[in-house]
């Protein structure tokens, strides 16, 4: 058989696994219309783990061959739903639960644990130390050069996002972002031609971040990367803290109702990966 039967063989396959974990998930929905969280779990943690291009979008939710951002892949399943209008559970329920969910899914960890598997747990850990803390890390240094030059009587500069990049990783980010491009165009072709000029896709910049978190841990010695990890976990703590409490300001003691006030939303560690 040659190689481009193999091919088509390999996507019948995976097309034909999907379909089948879809159709399941489908009748659980149906079965129990309630408790459909944990459900939708366990379809995200069946799905083939190799990313798609799909409904004209492509849903990269494997970072590096080792990062699973779950909810990229949720999205991807309920975008599909939503597609086939089957589904008892609406598609804007899973994104709206998608949007407004901690790290587990208000599963708890040992449930969600349970679900993902010794792999997806490990590949979940990946992502969220690598790409969702090492985000909040970045952004705490911002935020300390701006604090910094606060206390100083200096007005905000843009340029702090280069100095939290000269501390973190010893290079700016238009120079980091140069060679991250050089080392994995190849790897990462389709993402950098669906990125528009000057921007970047959701996936591509996961991926840059990724990278970035890797090339930290190995030119950093454990008590640094320790410090940083703390510093990151406090950012996130503010920031999640942040955001409920705003949630509690728009609404009301009488129902809910949305209260106009305009808020602006916010924009070697291998032992955690093992």
């Amino acid at each position: 058989m040659t190689t481009a039967a193999n091919h088509i063989r390999a996507d019948d396959e995976l097309a034909a696994n999907r379909r089948r974990l879809l159709d399941d998930l489908i009748q659980r929905f149906a079965e129990n219309p309630t408790d459909w969280q944990p459900n939708l779990l366990n379809t995200v943690a069946a799905w083939p783990k190799e990313n798609e291009r799909a409904y004209d979008e492509t849903f990269h939710y494997f970072i590096g061959g080792e990062a699973f951002n779950w909810k990229r892949l949720a999205e991807r399943i309920a975008t599909q739903l939503n597609a086939e209008g089957q589904s008892s559970i609406p598609s804007e329920d899973i994104f709206d639960w998608l949007g407004d969910t901690g790290v587990f899914g208000r599963l708890g960890e040992e449930q969600f644990r349970r679900i993902l598997g010794v792999d997806g747990w490990r590949a979940h850990l990946n992502y969220f130390y690598g790409v969702h803390i090492e985000q909040c890390l970045i952004a705490a240094i911002q935020s300390r050069i701006q604090k910094r030059r606060y206390g100083n009587g200096l007005p905000p500069s843009d340029d702090s996002s280069d100095l939290a990049y000269l501390g973190l990783y010893e290079e700016t980010e238009k120079t980091l972002w140069q060679q991250f491009l050089d080392e994995n165009s190849l790897r990462l072709a389709d993402l950098v031609a669906e990125s528009p000029e000057n921007t970047r896709t959701i996936g591509l910049d996961e991926e840059f971040t990724y990278w970035l978190f890797k090339r930290r841990i190995e030119n950093t010695n454990a008590a640094q990367v320790a410090d940083e990890t703390r510093r990151a976990l406090e950012m996130l703590s503010r920031i999640n803290s942040a955001h409920e409490k705003r949630t509690r300001m728009l609404k009301d003691q009488n129902g809910g109702t949305i209260l106009e006030f305009k808020l602006i939303p916010p924009r070697k560690v291998k032992t955690l990966t093992k």
